[in-house]
């Protein structure tokens, strides 16, 4: 029994001392690599560098019989570092491989969760394969696409709607979003993806009931007096049912589908993966740019999916546009509304995709075409917030002519410094002033525009209002100057993208209005009522400028005098530093990354000599110090090419969804 407990007490005490020992191994090869990784994989790494250095202890120290490590102290001692060297170096080779299998992420920590990654893993592979067997069914997949022809052949084009369409999910509603999407997509895609089916089915009333009660915090019969259970609409995201609240107001309630984030994130990664797939095995996919296209998507599935946003955009548009002669917006009550269920106002109309409904109202659809284009303008050059995705089905139109938009998922804002540009553009169309719109382009683009050449600039600008012939902000100018800023290798700036894509969109909403309204030459006179109506009074413009310049005005006398002593005393002198700020850190932290490798290659060859040195000496007196000053050579040498390793890995772009 003594026997038993001196062996469990033995156990115990060993397993204590690996444990110790391999964290600290873990944390000291950490330390030196200068990463940062999760306590499992430092522990992991530990436990290699331990066994591993025992066991080349084991291969050093076998045959040799000459030793007496029991009663030899410093032959006992020479035993512990060694197993510390090779433990080490096993550790910090077993760091650099795990990092480069799981990927590390510099700046996290902590315990990773394996069983939650497999999972997910587990899910998305599922998801694809699913996919991927219906896209072989259809003939998406198993066939090369070898040109642009075959990639945006109608049968290609067939093949991915059908896909989608039988996959359901989220990847309906991405075909969906991408059918509006010509600015980025050819015709022949975005025509086949509009005929997605746009309703799927609705939810139990049950899990509808729920999901309002757990969300609003009262029974259903304690808010509304009614509450059909029939939806009036389903999509992918959630469905639509009409209510009446006690006060008697009639409202729609949008309720989100349970698990849909889990939905739209497994359906993200599959997405993302297979266009990433796609650009790799095509050329033509990436000239078109899928990745990017299937990133912008999934990003904004993904910001819809939080309706208190929606109602934060709503409020600023009513807010901004309660005046609008024909049209309006429905009011969504923010008290009512949560991240999975939106409470707004219903709308008593049809789409103006309807053409019986745009009859019966009795206005022309001329002057709807106009109501709904002075709107969009006004939102975007006087608000700096607007509708960002009016297409017919989120415009509709009451019976007495007024024009309602609704879904405020998608709304684009514009900062202060991009609506004086786009101002400023307006104006520059509605002069026709290359000068003027040349000036405004740089500013709309931000800092990339400061190393645009003006005068080539003016001269290309000049050429696209010859060009346009009386047009203005419509999507034949947007895409002209877009395709200006690329000729000048600046990319458009992501306000001025979803700008175009929204005025796009609307250009189409119109046309359904009136087929013969043609946005360009209307918006033209609309736009410099606009930006005249914008602008001050000379003497309050004065004023504001004033204001704005008053801090450096009133530290210039200081700054004057300042320069003038420095002047003086001969000390004023002028520098330039052609590598200040990032660029300078930049160019400092490769600097000294090379010079690190150099010195660590230079260490191995070294180290590497000086063994063979020890080696070829006969002289054990002059041989011992060799081998040591060489073995501690490599050790370190060893490291220090082991640690810019490690910081490549770390500073790796992980985007990968797999």
């Amino acid at each position: 029994m003594i026997q038993s407990e001196g062996s469990i007490w033995d156990f115990i005490v060993v397993v204590t001392i690996v444990f110790v020992a391999s964290l600290f191994m873990g944390w000291l090869s950490a330390r030196i690599l200068d990463v940062r990784r999760g306590r499992l994989r430092s522990l992991a790494a530990g436990v290699i560098g331990f066994f591993g250095g025992l066991a080349l202890l084991a291969l050093q120290i076998q045959g040799n019989v000459e030793i007496d490590f029991e009663n030899d102290s410093n032959a006992t001692l020479l035993l512990v570092i060694t197993w510390l060297g090779y433990a080490l170096i096993v550790a910090l080779v077993a760091s650099l491989v795990i990092d480069a299998m799981l990927r590390p992420r510099r700046g996290r920590s902590g315990f990773p969760r394996p069983i939650r990654a497999l999972k997910a893993r587990i899910a998305v592979t599922r998801r694809l394969a699913h996919i991927a067997r219906i896209a072989r069914k259809n003939g998406l997949i198993g066939r090369r696409l070898a040109s642009r022809s075959e990639l945006l052949s109608p049968e290609t084009a067939r093949a991915l709607r059908l896909t989608l369409e039988e996959s359901g999910g989220m990847l309906v509603k991405f075909g969906q979003i991408a059918s509006t999407r010509d600015d980025l997509l050819p015709p022949v895609i975005t025509e086949e993806l509009a005929e997605l089916r746009s309703s799927v089915p609705g939810l139990p009333f049950a899990t509808v009931r729920s999901v309002v009660e757990q969300e609003l915090g009262a029974p259903l019969d304690a808010i509304f007096i009614s509450f059909d259970e029939q939806p009036l609409a389903a999509a992918s995201i959630g469905v639509t049912h009409r209510a009446v609240l006690r006060d008697g107001r009639r409202v729609i309630v949008k309720v989100q589908r349970p698990d849909v984030e889990e939905s739209v994130a497994i359906d993200g990664r599959v997405l993302i993966g297979g266009a990433r797939s796609l650009e790799r095995r095509s050329a033509a996919a990436k000239r078109v740019g899928v990745l990017g296209l299937a990133r912008e998507l999934v990003a904004g599935i993904t910001e819809e999916l939080d309706f208190t946003r929606e109602a934060a955009n709503n409020a600023a548009m009513r807010r901004a546009r309660a005046a609008d002669e024909g049209v309006d917006l429905p009011e969504i009550y923010a008290d009512m509304t949560t991240r999975r269920v939106l409470v707004m106002d219903e709308v008593a109309g049809a789409p103006v995709s309807d053409q019986a409904a745009v009859d019966a109202c009795g206005v022309p659809r001329a002057e709807l075409a106009r109501h709904l284009m002075d709107s969009f303008l006004s939102q975007i050059l006087a608000d700096g917030v607007y509708h960002a995705d009016p297409h017919p089905g989120n415009v509709m139109v009451d019976s007495a002519g007024t024009l309602w938009f609704i879904d405020f998922g998608a709304v684009g804002w514009i900062d202060p410094v991009t609506l004086e540009g786009l101002q400023q553009m307006a104006l520059g169309f509605t002069l026709r002033d290359p000068s003027v719109l040349a000036r405004a382009v740089r500013r709309v683009a931000g800092q990339a525009g400061e190393n645009i050449d003006i005068s080539s600039l003016e001269f290309d600008l000049g050429v696209v209002l010859t060009t346009l012939q009386g047009g203005g902000f419509d999507p034949a100018a947007i895409s002209e100057i877009i395709r200006v800023l690329d000729r000048h290798g600046v990319g458009a700036p992501p306000s001025l993208t979803i700008l175009a894509r929204a005025i796009l969109t609307l250009d189409g909403t119109l046309r359904a209005l009136d087929p013969d309204f043609r946005m360009g030459p209307a918006a033209q006179e609309r736009m410099g009522e606009i930006v005249a109506h914008q602008e001050l009074d000379p003497r309050d413009q004065l004023t504001r400028e004033l204001v704005r310049a008053l801090p450096i005005l009133r530290s210039m006398p200081q700054v004057g005098e300042d320069l003038a002593l420095q002047a003086r005393n001969g000390r004023l002198t002028l520098r330039i530093d052609r590598y200040s700020g990032a660029d300078g850190h930049r160019v400092e932290h490769w600097i000294n990354r090379i010079l690190f490798t150099a010195v660590g290659v230079i260490g191995l060859l070294g180290s590497g000599l000086v063994l063979i040195a020890g080696g070829l000496s006969g002289n054990d007196t002059v041989a011992n110090p060799l081998r040591i000053i060489g073995f501690v050579g490599l050790f370190l040498s060893a490291a220090m090419m082991m640690r810019v390793v490690a910081q490549i890995l770390a500073r790796r772009d992980d985007d990968d969804p797999f």
